[in-house]
């Protein structure tokens, strides 16, 4: 009878120890929230609010333009520069873009 007391012993002490294992490897949930806050801080995720932006043009509306690379007449060398482009938020009314 004591080898069975031992063994239910010992199958216990195993569930406790993987069950302490399991939650030591979930992850915590203040991280997460601390990660989604990083996420809203980042610069430019957002489209900016476009009012009385665009010098009376109407309607003034966000748009996301993607830069040239070959801005003031230079010419892009490498050819990993080629895949490369600044996407960026301005306003826009009509065919002009106004900083945001």
């Amino acid at each position: 009878m004591a080898s069975s007391s031992d063994s239910q012993n010992g199958l216990r002490n195993a569930a406790i120890v993987m069950l302490i294992f399991s939650l030591s490897i979930l992850p915590s949930k203040s991280g997460d929230s601390g990660n989604l806050e990083q996420m809203r801080m980042l610069l430019g995720s957002r489209p900016p609010k476009c009012v009385n932006r665009c010098l009376g043009c109407k309607p003034c509306m966000a748009a996301l333009v993607i830069e040239s690379n070959s801005k003031n007449g230079f010419k892009v060398s490498a050819a990993v520069d080629e895949s490369y482009y600044l996407v960026s938020w301005k306003c826009r009314c009509g065919h002009r873009n106004f900083q945001p």
